[in-house]
């Protein structure tokens, strides 16, 4: 249905000597940061938290061999017709397999047996050479990805681990763990069950698990965001005064390297990675950043960041979003609610949540994002409310796009956006304006209406905006929207 005037859109015909950095066309334009955004009244971005699947916990230790964890320092990935998942056990990597991404099954497997029983085990930590899939100096596998741009079909699936040295001595020992060597180890397999180790050391820019990494296609180039530190002093100098500071607060913060391979890095050299994004004065003493995902999406970077509360009475972990518009320079989003956040009293993920190290996958109009949740404190909690060991993985969706809203109430709210390039007749939006209205006009460079939209109501993915007179293909130039909002909330913007 077509709404009236109270959700108000003018797309204003502009001149700039400087090239609009913006152009709208068939890519979305989210609202996650200010990019678009030249001035804005009255108007809330809100942070709309992924809505967790009734049906958590999806992954659970069902047997005694399997202890108490499972969690998704590992992935999961759509593979022909099937979902597969690599998760950590408490004997190491195990492996499960799904036709939905919701019912899953732990299929027997010739690797390892206990107990006289076949498991789903495919990597041990306690495997001695000449073992199944041994991996020397693996401490903690961060994950799977498959590989179709590698020549080598042996090379087809990858892994990447957190590999570790201890009582080390030699040349390159680790900058933040002393007589330790630390790194990103890689091993390869045809199939994603039989695996070789090739490289423990592929780089040591990174100190710790978990690392994700993603495909930038822009790049053509493989990217890890993994963890380094920071020194709290560089921030917050009285951080120096605090004794439980001083013990505590390691500094846990993102750098950033790049590969075309996943083999042969940028920056090899211990701890030489660039901090990309650290905790700032906004987050209350003690905040540090355990890990981000990054993942391409539209005209956006996105990243999930495994947020560690550290501070006193706290030790968990929620998944909060950030935001680049190049990969490299991130901001925070919104007012830094969580994404993902903690469960409730009761909850199989009450403490501490571990992401999946995979783009979220899309099924129909929904985004899945698998994830870990425990019902213990990180490490170094000494309160009474500790939990009990034990990790479980489910999974929380959002409807397409719909990360972050700009919107206003009745009272209505503005927005005027930058100079943008304009490709396209048809202006979409995917916005929930059901219960309020949008309207569009097109204004010259003399600010006279040159078009005007039907109003148009709607909660949809995709509202094409429908003229009453004139239309976009009379524009020429740049353009610039002014957006007046109300009671509705504007997720994306695009044209075709």
């Amino acid at each position: 249905m077509i709404c009236s005037s109270w959700l108000l859109i003018v797309v204003t015909a502009v001149s700039s000597a400087a090239a609009p950095k913006v152009t709208l066309d068939k890519t979305k334009q989210l609202f996650l940061d200010d990019e678009l955004i030249a001035e804005q009244s009255n108007v809330t971005r809100r942070i709309h938290p992924a809505r967790k699947h009734p049906a958590n916990p999806l992954i659970a230790p069902e047997h005694d061999w399997e202890g108490t964890l499972a969690l998704t320092y590992g992935s999961v990935i759509r593979d022909g017709d099937k979902f597969r998942m690599w998760y950590l056990s408490n004997p190491g990597v195990s492996y499960a397999e799904s036709d939905d991404g919701i019912h899953w099954v732990k299929p027997k497997l010739d690797f390892f047996e206990i107990d006289g029983q076949k498991t789903n085990i495919i990597i041990r930590g306690d495997t001695k050479k000449g073992q199944p899939n041994h991996m020397p100096n693996c401490y903690e596998m961060v994950g799977v990805l498959k590989d179709p741009r590698d020549p080598d079909p042996a090379r087809r699936y990858k892994m990447g681990f957190v590999s570790i040295e201890r009582n080390y001595t030699g040349p390159r020992p680790d900058v933040f763990h002393s007589k330790e060597r630390r790194g990103l180890g890689v091993a390869a397999s045809p199939d994603g069950f039989h695996w070789k180790l090739i490289d423990n050391w592929t780089t040591e820019a990174v100190c710790d698990g978990p690392n994700h990494w993603m495909f930038d296609p822009a790049r053509q180039r493989w990217v890890l965001y993994g963890r380094t530190k920071f020194k709290p002093a560089d921030i917050m100098a009285d951080c120096l005064l605090d004794p439980w500071c001083k013990r505590y607060w390691w500094g846990r913060s993102v750098t950033r390297i790049e590969s075309d391979d996943f083999l042969n890095w940028d920056i090899t050299d211990p701890a030489a990675g660039p901090v990309v994004l650290t905790p700032d004065i906004r987050d209350p003493l003690g905040t540090e950043f355990y890990s981000m995902h990054v993942f391409p999406y539209e005209s956006v970077y996105i990243g999930l960041i495994q947020v560690y509360h550290i501070q006193q009475g706290n030790n968990t972990l929620d998944v909060q979003l950030a935001v680049s518009r190049d990969g490299i320079k991130f901001t925070r989003v919104g007012d830094r609610s969580p994404f993902i956040p903690l469960g409730d009293v009761g909850s199989w993920d009450r403490f501490n949540q571990s992401l999946a190290n995979n783009d979220p996958i899309a099924v129909g109009d929904e985004l899945r994002f698998y994830y870990g949740g425990r019902t213990y404190r990180h490490g170094g909690y000494v309160g009474p409310d500790k939990g009990v060991s034990g990790g479980r993985i489910g999974c929380a969706t959002i409807t397409r796009d719909r990360f972050v809203s700009v919107g206003a109430s009745f009272e209505g709210g503005e927005i005027l956006t930058r100079p943008m390039n304009l490709v396209g007749n048809t202006l979409h939006l995917n916005a929930k304006c059901d219960y309020g209205e949008i309207i569009i006009e097109v204004l010259d460079k003399t600010d006279a209406v040159i078009a005007k939209s039907k109003p148009a109501q709607a909660d949809a993915l995709d509202i094409p905006i429908e003229w009453e007179q004139g239309g976009l293909s009379e524009v020429d130039g740049p353009i610039k929207l002014r957006i007046t909002l109300k009671n509705a909330l504007l997720f994306a913007i695009w044209a075709s």
